[in-house]
């Protein structure tokens, strides 16, 4: 599984805390073998579902999907932290999956000749 991202627009002025209509984020981008395996159980079961690493309900703040505030629990020993209301960070604008050829795929293409 290979995960890039990369930022895209002009970032805020040194002090200011509030969005001022320009346009920049972030895009992601992963590459993997299995889609259901890698990419799906990533966000499904570590960034949208707690259960997994025994969090219950609690949300990633930053990657997840979802409205309005959530909770979050911070895995740490002995007691985990558990915060409450954290709003949501990041807005979704679009997505896509796009697939690409496997090697077999891509040696074979080269091997046509007409």
């Amino acid at each position: 599984m290979i995960r890039r991202g990369a930022a895209y627009g002009p970032l805020l002025p040194d002090g200011v805390l509030d969005d001022d209509g320009g346009d920049r984020g972030l895009m992601f981008t992963f590459v993997g073998a299995h889609l259901g395996r890698q990419f799906e159980f990533a966000q499904t079961q570590w960034l949208n579902d707690g259960v997994f690493f025994g969090a219950g309900d609690a949300r990633d703040p930053i990657a997840a999907t979802g409205d309005g505030p959530g909770d979050y629990t911070i895995p740490r020993r002995p007691v985990r932290r558990r915060l409450r209301g954290v709003p949501r960070f990041v807005t979704t604008r679009g997505g896509e999956y796009a697939f690409l050829p496997s090697l077999t795929a891509l040696r074979w293409l080269g091997e046509q000749t007409d």
